[in-house]
């Protein structure tokens, strides 16, 4: 005996007594009669209902139905794996739980299949009791935050944050400013120690006001995670994505070019030095505000900069203790060390158009710690240590235990200020005293060195660096970058970081 879903033919029986009636004289029992014309679910045999007269659809109830979901994971796939392969398996060890980040935006409508489950807390609107979302922007961002199926911090809290109403999505500074006030309030009383994200996936001309508030942001353990913008100009004339102090993210396309977004559009990313990171920005899916069911594709920084900013939350997630400065340096020296910035390459034109030289321009793209993934320390790629100059301070970044082979890479040592413990019950310790050996160093500068080992067969790589101030920790927010050449004399031993991946030496 079985359970099926049959559909009994109208042409066979003329109403529902007629083809109930063949059902049972073959000898199966309905069980259930749909509002679908003739249409019941039944119990019988394979023989039974191959006797039934006038049968003209029917299916075993608990067949497997294979579903092909009306949105992709493309982009979630890439965050675990190389560009330009998209086969991988998307298995985060973070998926942002306890995490908050705030979105400022055009509000959000929580009514779409893919929230779920989410959690979205509604903050701040400049619209009365408004915190609906018209334009549809705020809320197709959100579903790559928090989204259940398509976002990268699905288990965070989203705080509704909303500014803007509709497009061309105009808001005024005082609003902005007041939406701004109140993320510093909510989190300076929802434990300040623990970083929190700003998210704005959107520029403006160049507003100082708005850049300071932004600042002040992050002078109070908060990333403010922004978009580069899509015009295909220099980001210096926009804000906030012109900003050092900020993560700017641009966007590539599957193949990891940088260029002019899909469908023939002359629309491309931003670009500049101040461009920290690089994501998905072209196809990706998104909900379809209009079809709580539907899903839709995108492109531009926007998408890019959502994606970026939930995987900022798995970061913090995973480094509790970190704080924003600290975390932004994980993300992005992870983002080039792991091998996968080198495949970011810029389209010339692209190039041209934003008046950049490449060499200037950063080649990061956002990388998820997947489960399985092999670790030489504890601590990823980053700021190891930060000492105001003439004092001493030092850092473990802890080797992992079954770590073999653990050295400095020759092309990338530490510098003279600074010791590293390769062996011993030390290993692991950075050691850094600036009263001493400070010839030729730049204060304030951030200085890089590459340590690699052997673990599972495999050998890894991590590049750490060395942050030296004068007076506040906040000077390195736009400080420049050096490593130590060995074989350098006087000044040339230090030179400056231009697109330095210690994997692609």
């Amino acid at each position: 005996m079985a359970t099926y879903i049959v559909g009994m033919d109208p042409d066979t029986h003329a109403d529902d007594t007629a083809a109930k009636n063949a059902i049972t004289s073959a000898g199966g029992t309905v069980t259930k009669t749909y509002s679908f014309p003739l249409t019941y679910k039944i119990d019988c045999t394979a023989e039974q209902l191959s006797a039934m007269t006038g049968v003209a659809t029917s299916e075993g109830a608990d067949a497997e139905a294979v579903l092909t979901p009306a949105f992709n994971v493309d982009h979630l796939k890439i965050l675990s794996n190389d560009i330009g392969t998209t086969t991988a398996n998307y298995n985060p060890i973070s998926t942002a739980e306890g995490e908050h980040l705030y979105l400022v935006d055009t509000g959000i409508n929580t009514t779409h299949n893919e929230f779920t489950g989410a959690t979205v807390n509604n903050l701040y609107t400049a619209f009365g009791t408004d915190f609906s979302d018209t334009a549809g922007h705020g809320t197709a961002m959100a579903s790559l935050i928090v989204g259940q199926n398509i976002g990268t911090a699905k288990d965070a809290t989203l705080h509704n944050v909303k500014v803007m109403n509709s497009n061309p999505y105009t808001g005024t500074i005082g609003a902005m400013v007041d939406a701004l006030e109140e993320i510093l309030v909510h989190h300076n009383a929802n434990t300040p120690a623990q970083t929190k994200v700003v998210i704005c996936c959107w520029t403006t001309g160049k507003n100082q006001l708005l850049d300071i508030k932004l600042q002040q942001l992050e002078d109070n353990n908060m990333i403010v995670v922004c978009s580069a913008g899509n015009d295909a100009n220099d980001v210096d004339f926009y804000s906030p994505a012109g900003l050092d102090q900020v993560m700017t993210v641009g966007g590539h396309n599957a193949s990891g070019v940088v260029g002019y977004f899909s469908g023939g559009s002359t629309n491309g990313s931003n670009l500049g030095p101040e461009v920290d990171i690089f994501g998905m920005s072209d196809d990706v899916s998104i909900v379809d505000v209009s079809n709580n069911t539907d899903y839709t594709t995108s492109d531009g920084t926007s998408v890019a900069t959502a994606q970026i900013a939930g995987l900022v939350a798995q970061y913090i997630d995973l480094y509790p203790s970190a704080d924003a400065r600290t975390i932004k340096s994980y993300v992005t020296a992870e983002g080039s060390v792991l091998g996968r910035g080198g495949a970011i390459t810029f389209d010339s034109g692209l190039i041209t158009d934003t008046a950049q030289e490449e060499y200037h321009l950063q080649k990061v793209i956002g990388v998820s710690p997947q489960i399985g993934d092999l670790s030489l320390a504890a601590k990823p790629s980053g700021i190891a240590v930060y000492v105001q100059s003439g004092q001493s301070a030092s850092s473990n970044i802890e080797i992992n235990n079954s770590a073999s082979n653990v050295s400095v890479m020759s092309f990338s040592p530490v510098p003279p200020f600074a010791t590293f413990a390769n062996t011993g019950v030390n290993i692991g310790t950075i050691a850094v005293d600036t009263s001493s050996n400070m010839e030729h160093v730049t204060v304030p500068g951030i200085y890089h060195f590459a340590v690699k080992g052997e673990v599972g067969g495999s050998i890894l790589v991590e590049e750490y660096s060395i942050g030296i101030y004068n007076a506040d920790v906040s000077e390195l927010d736009s400080s420049p970058e050096f490593y130590y050449d060995s074989d350098g004399v006087g000044a040339e031993a230090y030179d400056q970081v231009v697109n330095f991946n210690a994997t692609k030496e």
